[in-house]
């Protein structure tokens, strides 16, 4: 290293040598973050998989499915859940006064699967968030304490889907954390909403996986009837319209009670005929319930994305300041070329084990739009913050 920084800094000025530094101190921090943080779930898939003669007890399960609008989904969905190699298991859906035929499909669905229950949030609920009352009826009918939580647009990717999340149960924990991805289009646009998607995952995955998780995503959630009902439910989020999922889990996961699954045969897909579309809704339904968050970690990763410009920065001032002397533009490209090595690295890995389109070099473009593009929201959100309070639901 003390060679390193001498043939760095031999015959070149001292802030051509200070730029260079800092330069570098940026790549080892952001090298740090893949390697220890987002690479590291990767290795603790590796670490926690199932064996395939897995003959731990297996609690009673029950699956709640919150529906709105989803007849077509419930028709492809509801079988493949019974599918599931699981012993003793039951299937509740609650029907948000759906518009479509879904009470229809789902009166002939029970006549083909005796253990599907269902029930329906009234549709002149108000003044409350009816996803939150419609998980509520559905955990309250729940005959198991053993949670999972689905949209009826998520489509399990193995019959092996609820053995991976319930296995955890036979082992003391409270909560599972698993995996849910969407099929991604072609086209740059949705390859960046992948990224994001991608790097949102990661990020409350990887913390949980070490020990501080702070949230979940009720797309692919499970956690104990009893916790549940402990702490009282969403009732210290009534108030707001989102954040049924990740508040909760915020409010009661530790490093001890919370496990992640992340297996591919535990992954959850959710369909959409329209994945910007759904990419736009979860991204400001993220940022109207961020600022509730008790998140130890928010600037942790927000030094990762001031990392980036900061890195650009001092490479282009270390491209100003040594302009005239050929090892600093030497060490320019050296700097820019062993950064897209790195990142091209750590998102090929991650997008072969979480199952996302390959990103390449593109990922360099990417990390530069993602914080402008979570700016925009951010100031979204906020100024429609008012439309996150369920008191602009009531009817009067």
């Amino acid at each position: 290293m003390e060679t390193f920084f001498l043939s760095f800094s031999s015959s070149l000025p001292l802030q051509t040598v200070i730029y260079g530094s800092i330069a570098i101190v940026l790549l080892l921090w952001q090298f740090y973050i893949g390697k220890f943080y987002y690479l590291r779930t990767i290795r603790y898939r590796k670490q926690n998989e199932m064996p395939t003669n897995d003959k731990v007890s297996l609690p009673p399960a029950s699956i709640i499915v919150y529906a709105n609008d989803n007849a077509e989904s419930l028709r492809r969905n509801i079988p493949v859940l019974f599918g599931q190699e699981y012993p003793d298991f039951e299937v509740i859906v609650v029907d948000d006064a759906s518009t479509d035929d879904t009470p229809e499909v789902l009166q002939g669905l029970a006549t083909r699967y005796p253990h599907l229950y269902s029930t329906k949030v009234p549709a002149d609920a108000c003044a409350l968030s009816r996803r939150k009352l419609a998980l509520t009826l559905g955990i309250k009918a729940a005959k198991n304490d053993c949670l999972v939580l689905l949209d009826a647009a998520c489509r399990p990717a193995s019959p092996l889907w609820l053995r991976n999340m319930m296995r955890h149960f036979a082992e003391g924990a409270d909560i599972v954390l698993g995996y849910s991805r969407t099929d991604i289009p072609a086209g740059l646009s949705c390859l960046y909403k992948a990224f994001d998607r991608l790097l949102f995952s990661l990020r409350y995955l990887s913390c949980a996986v070490r020990g501080c998780p702070y949230m979940g995503e009720g797309t692919n959630l499970a956690y104990r009837k009893s916790l549940f009902f402990g702490h009282k439910g969403f009732s210290r989020t009534l108030n707001l319209c989102y954040g049924d999922d990740d508040l909760f889990i915020n409010e009661v996961a530790t490093g001890e009670n919370t496990r992640v699954e992340i297996a591919p045969d535990s992954f959850v897909t959710v369909e959409s005929n329209d994945f910007a579309a759904l990419w736009r809704i979860q991204k400001m339904r993220h940022f109207f319930t961020m600022p509730y968050l008790r998140h130890r970690k928010q600037l942790f990763f927000a030094s990762e994305q001031a990392a980036v410009y900061l890195f650009y920065g001092a490479v282009a001032a270390l491209m100003a300041s040594g302009i005239h002397y050929p090892t600093a533009v030497l060490w320019v490209v050296l700097l820019l070329v062993l950064r897209g090595v790195l990142q091209g690295i750590v998102f090929r890995k991650l997008s072969q084990a979480f199952d996302t389109p390959q990103m390449g070099l593109r990922v360099l473009l990417f990390e530069l739009v993602r914080p402008l593009v979570n700016g925009c929201y951010r100031l979204s959100a906020w100024r429609r913050r008012e439309d996150n309070k369920t008191w602009r639901s009531m009817k009067i």
